[in-house]
């Protein structure tokens, strides 16, 4: 009977490390910095400095307007990367389509390696998650969970008017690569609501292979040198302020 018993236990253990393996394989087996090395650069240079606030007026004229992402002939697969974090606090990153239940991309948007380094943090820079196929014209929408003290658990989202005191968490960017002929959308979170909001929207960001947006000045063109990324960097911001008074 103990033999039985230790035969059984055996091969249950083998098939769940078989398992935990394979699926650890597979979740290594998307990394844009590693199989697109200069791309993840491009993305990751375009991430703001800590605690550089974008002031509202130029958050509002940044690029896309992250409610509109989606895909628009048919994707297969959608693929999120990440590309780095700086956020105090854990965050849960999901995803819906079509309005439909949320999913999560991410359980814990943190890494031992990112801007704000968490010892255990489970994510790689540049680690990637496949969000599957999908057929025709579909929207998309990303949300944000933080999960700190004190938080009423209140999940952000691209839509700003249902956010706290109705200001946007997210802003987007588009980017073509020509080498391998494929939209990207890189996205930076704000993770903090109210006062003690640092504004500056990195705390997650992320790119988003295959979907598209909608530009919120489409008559503007910018130059190849102010395409500093998610916001233009505080600095940019404050230069536009400036020129405004």
């Amino acid at each position: 009977m103990k033999s039985s018993i230790v035969k059984t236990l055996t091969a249950s253990f083998v098939v769940a490390t078989a398992l935990l393996t394979a699926g650890t394989a597979q979740a290594q087996t998307l990394n844009l910095k590693q199989d697109n090395p200069n791309l993840y650069n491009t993305f990751n240079s375009w991430v703001n400095g800590e605690r550089l606030t974008i002031p509202e007026n130029i958050v509002s004229t940044i690029e896309l307007d992250p409610a509109t992402l989606r895909w628009m002939s048919g994707a297969a697969p959608v693929e999120v990367y990440f590309i780095n974090e700086a956020a105090a606090y854990r965050n849960i990153l999901s995803f819906s389509a079509n309005d439909g239940a949320k999913q999560v991309v991410f359980g814990d948007v943190s890494s031992p390696d990112s801007i704000k380094r968490e010892a255990d943090g489970p994510l790689a820079l540049g680690q990637g998650v496949s969000l599957g196929a999908f057929e025709g014209d579909t929207q998309i929408d990303f949300f944000l969970t933080p999960t700190f003290k004190n938080w009423t658990g209140k999940t952000l989202g691209t839509k700003a008017a249902d956010n706290p005191l109705g200001l946007p968490h997210f802003v987007a960017k588009s980017f073509f690569d020509a080498g391998t002929d494929e939209n990207w959308v890189v996205i930076g979170i704000e993770d903090i609501a109210g006062d003690k909001s640092d504004r500056d929207f990195n705390d997650v960001v992320i790119a988003v292979r295959g979907i598209v947006g909608t530009p919120i000045h489409p008559e503007k063109v910018p130059e190849p040198m102010t395409l500093l990324g998610l916001i233009g960097v505080a600095a940019l911001g404050a230069t536009k302020v400036r020129r405004q008074a």
